[in-house]
């Protein structure tokens, strides 16, 4: 082996060393590498809006954005297939990105009014409805579709003086707007000025013969001066206007089983019965589970006189949707009338749970789940869980029948108790009851 001491190639030695020493970048690198940097940081940034470009540059589509425009017509498309739930979504949208296109917001207002007659947990439509007419207002001052759909909101708010002065506006702005004497008509209806409300209905017809609201108005103000078949055409003839929207077959439907109800010719009630549930089963072929249509065939076979086939429908409502509270409601009464009273009771609890669940105002409710399902209780012989339920619909129903009944009820409770139906003891031997129908 060598003495000599092996070179150190990687060490520093008295400041010197076998490694190339490093030298500096020039300064066109530097000169050309920050501004690259800054560019590369900015993309970064930009990257959302740059990214159509470059797709494009690389021959691939860009990801489409929907503008308000294009959710609009989705909008048109859903409400022309009778679609309210998708028409709304889609005018809510198209709403967000343009808040004051009036045309948008008005097709927008108008679903929502709509729908706010299929059912009463769409009453908070109405209440948003009214918010967006407002700022139609604000900003449309002096438009008079603005105050046309503002006019409808207020009616289905039951404000129909306010009504009436925001559709005379439109009218002044445009007197030849079908829906704007359309809705007065509605207004002036609800006021009970039904000579002005068929006059307006009548304007509105002539001035757009296909105007849903037109139509649907007219035959609202002759139905009421007893002009059946004439108020039976005009439904038919809002109903054919979208075939597929469901609300005008139900109008149409419950007037004619309104008045079969009170017809003493049999053979016209009939009639009218048939009338409301064909009504009823084009909706079913359209939407084959509308809950609606089940729970108003099932009452109409119940006023038939058919609660086996009543019963039916009522039960296919309540499976296709449990929280339906009028569902159960009309399965109730079905039950009580067929003196399946246990059944009854139940039905009807459910019913009223369901609205105080669902928040819906006592002015709203039906009583109906309160009061029979009390009577039913007392025909049970059960006074002691009866009487509160009475007293509770007392304090807030205003509906005439459900008040003389409560009050039959709760006198037959108090003479079957002697006074002490709060402490129903002893407990009178109750009549024994009948065998159900069903």
């Amino acid at each position: 082996m060598s003495g000599y001491p092996r070179i150190q190639r990687n060490r520093r030695r008295g400041g010197l060393s076998f490694r190339p020493q490093r030298r500096g970048l020039p300064v066109w690198v530097y000169a050309f590498w920050l501004p690259a940097v800054l560019l590369g940081l900015l993309a970064i940034g930009q990257a959302e809006a740059l990214q159509p470009r470059v797709m494009a540059l690389m021959g691939a589509p860009p990801t489409p954005t929907i503008s308000a425009g294009a959710w609009a017509q989705q909008g048109d498309a859903a409400f022309w297939q009778g679609d309210l739930d998708g028409a709304i979504e889609a005018y809510r949208n198209a709403a967000r990105l343009a808040p004051n296109n009036l045309d948008i917001i008005y097709e927008l207002a108008r679903a929502l009014l709509y729908r706010s007659y299929n059912d009463t947990r769409f009453l908070g439509d109405i209440d948003e409805a009214l918010a967006w007419t407002n700022r139609l207002i604000e900003s449309a001052p002096n438009n008079p579709r603005a105050y046309t759909i503002h006019c409808f909101a207020l009616v289905r708010a039951r404000q129909s003086s306010a009504a009436v002065q925001a559709c005379i506006r439109a009218i002044d702005l445009n007197p030849n707007d079908s829906e704007s004497h359309a809705y007065l008509a509605l207004a002036q209806y609800d006021l009970g000025r039904t000579a002005a409300a068929l006059d307006e209905g009548a304007t509105a017809v002539r001035l757009n013969p296909k105007s849903i609201d037109g139509n649907m108005a007219y035959a609202l103000a002759l139905a009421f001066q007893g002009r059946v078949e004439r108020a039976l055409e005009h439904y038919k003839l809002a109903a054919s206007v979208n075939p597929k929207l469901e609300f005008p077959y139900f109008q149409m439907a419950f007037y004619a089983y309104s008045l079969a109800n009170v017809e003493r010719n049999a053979d016209r009630a009939e009639t009218l019965y048939r009338i409301a549930l064909s009504a009823y089963n084009t909706i079913l072929q359209h939407n084959p589970r509308s809950v609606k249509a089940y729970t108003r065939i099932c009452q109409t076979y119940l006023a038939k006189g058919e609660p086996k086939l009543a019963r039916e429908y009522c039960q296919e409502a309540t499976s296709i949707d449990p929280t339906s509270s009028q569902a159960w409601r009309w399965l109730g009464e079905v039950y009580h009338k067929s003196r399946n009273y246990e059944d009854a009771v139940e039905a009807l609890r459910t019913c009223a749970q369901l609205e105080e669940r669902q928040g819906i105002p006592k002015s709203l409710r039906d009583p109906t789940c309160w009061w029979l399902r009390g009577v039913g209780y007392f025909i049970l012989g059960d006074c002691n869980t009866a009487i509160p339920i009475l007293d509770d619909v007392l304090t807030w129903t205003t509906d005439e029948i459900a008040i003389r009944e409560t009050r039959r009820t709760i006198e037959k409770c108090a003479t079957a108790y002697q006074g002490l139906y709060r402490t129903p003891t002893p407990i009178p031997t109750p009549t024994p009851r009948p065998t159900p129908i069903l």
